[in-house]
């Protein structure tokens, strides 16, 4: 008896666009990275520093983080039949280098060198051991035979996608795409379902779509989960939302009374951080912690100190830090994306907070895209942001505190930092950690950084932003969970989304 087909919804949209380009930054269906196209390893970001060997069976940094080796596994094979090798990889970073509009932020690669049939050098410009996850955990690699007559990568929708992955695209519509098993699979007798089916829905009818059995696994925002998904079927639906990135407060380190230290630490011993879960977040997700570290995950990375803390509130001393600002210094304006309506709540329960220590806020809802604008460009006096985990606590903390990556007020900035933070000790320690590959002194460095967070307020950790992941056990299991973080758990993350699918097995024989 054949194993029924898994219905998944990723993305909210009315019709799909056909476009399979791995390499492109956004546009392509989910599931091309992962499922069809795989990269030299799978970073757990849900268990940081944990690595498991993918394309790749192994990596060795020499020249002091200038040259990035890899060993290759052998007997991988692209869909159309051809050997997998390192001609491959050295063409897909080679096109990369080509075209940088292809990569966030600079890859600073001087070229890559073919060594054997599965071995690779990477050459860089500069130290680059913080590149490990973009090279090895977050690039899909692309087949050279075929990618060499493209006449232009970033353009090309690629609409016939091989990969090696252990899924290909069996049919495409605007309404509906389709993955079958790839039966020749590096990874022998894996993945166990046979079909994957992405239908277009809004979300509105993919909520509809799960609440009527229709759907098996989708990433969607579920008004009262419990209520309209799980209740009456709790062994068959079932969801996950565990940590993938930090929301947090920023205030503008240009402004002139934000800038002092004494007012972001009043305001962070201000906000009911709990409140806001429980009421804009609908207890869905949970408060960061004061280092803004993801938890549960990064408790390795931490000192002990940093690991027993916690959030307070404590408006005496609040009160006492703004001695000597008037009432109209403390009169400030929050941005908030207007579609983004939980931050928009969450914005009202910090206005209303903070009027209990002398501070006027009046928050601001703004289009998504006027919003982002005026965001890098530092034209805000707080707005709430979320900046994305990694695989470990080195590039959320880089992203939002990094001085180059944040020009002056006026001028965008892209990456992050988007308050302005210039210092030169997180300087020093985001330094410390990004040249060298010894665990033990990058352990130390993050501590010193989760430090200058917990004391100097940078940015203020209000929650984290969950992957939302619901899934239904009628036909499989095997998905991830609280005890069993093996994977983000929900559709649209690549590539952790093709992990999930090859832990599955068949609900019947469990």
């Amino acid at each position: 008896m054949s194993l029924p087909p898994l219905a998944i919804h990723a993305v909210d949209a009315d019709a799909f666009e056909e476009n399979f380009n791995p390499l492109i930054l956004d546009g392509a269906n989910h599931g091309t990275t992962g499922m069809i196209y795989e990269t030299l390893a799978f970073f757990n970001r849900l268990k940081p520093g944990e690595v498991t060997p993918w394309l790749a069976t192994g990596h060795e940094w020499s020249d002091t983080g200038r040259t990035l080796t890899f060993a290759l596994r052998t007997g991988v094979r692209w869909s159309d039949g051809q050997a997998f090798t390192a001609e491959d990889v050295a063409f897909t970073f080679d096109t990369l280098n080509r075209h940088p509009e292809l990569t966030k932020g600079p890859l600073e690669l001087d070229h890559a060198e073919v060594l054997a049939a599965d071995r690779v050098r990477l050459h860089f410009a500069a130290n680059s051991y913080i590149k490990l996850f973009k090279v090895a955990g977050n690039q899909p690699i692309v087949p050279k035979h075929l990618w060499e007559r493209v006449a232009d990568p970033v353009t090309h929708t690629n609409p016939r996608p091989v990969g090696t992955g252990p899924y290909v695209l069996s049919a495409f519509s605007p309404e509906l795409y389709e993955m079958r098993r790839n039966e020749a699979y590096w990874q022998l007798g894996k993945p166990a379902v046979p079909l994957l089916r992405f239908p277009a829905h809004t979300a509105r009818a993919a909520q509809e779509e799960l609440r009527r059995g229709q759907l098996d696994w989708a990433g969607t925002y579920v008004p009262d989960i419990e209520e309209t998904f799980v209740r009456g079927r709790p062994d068959q639906n079932t969801f996950f939302f565990p940590p993938e990135g930090l929301v947090c407060l920023l205030a503008g380190l240009a402004h002139p009374v934000l800038s002092a230290v004494e007012v972001r630490q009043a305001i962070s011993l201000t906000i009911d951080r709990q409140r806001i879960v429980d009421i804009a977040e609908r207890g869905y997700t949970t408060v960061a912690h004061p280092t803004g570290m993801l938890m549960p995950g990064s408790e390795h990375y931490m000192s002990p100190r940093q690991r027993t803390a916690t959030f307070g509130i404590d408006t005496a001393v609040a009160r006492k830090l703004l001695n000597g600002f008037t009432p109209d210094q403390l009169t400030f304006s929050l941005l908030v994306p207007e579609p983004f309506t939980d931050w928009v709540r969450a914005a009202d329960l910090i206005v209303e907070d903070l009027a209990e220590i002398g501070i006027t806020l009046r928050s601001q809802s703004l289009a998504f895209d006027e919003w982002l604008t005026r965001v890098q460009l530092g034209d805000f006096d707080l707005t709430i942001k979320d900046t994305p985990g990694g695989p470990t606590p080195f590039l959320q903390m880089w992203s939002t505190m990094f001085g180059r990556l944040a020009p002056p007020v006026g001028t965008p900035a892209v990456v992050g930092n988007f308050q302005r933070w210039q210092d030169k000790e997180t300087e020093g320690f985001l330094a410390d950690y990004a040249f060298t590959d010894d665990a033990d002194e990058q352990r130390q460095a993050i501590q010193r950084l989760g430090d200058i967070v917990m004391t100097r307020y940078p940015l203020l950790p209000l929650f984290y932003s969950p992957s939302w992941a619901q899934f239904r056990t009628t036909n499989y299991v095997g998905w991830p969970s609280r005890e069993d973080p093996y994977a983000l758990p929900s559709p649209y993350t690549c590539p952790d989304a093709a992990i999930v699918l090859l832990n599955l097995r068949p609900a019947r024989a469990s």
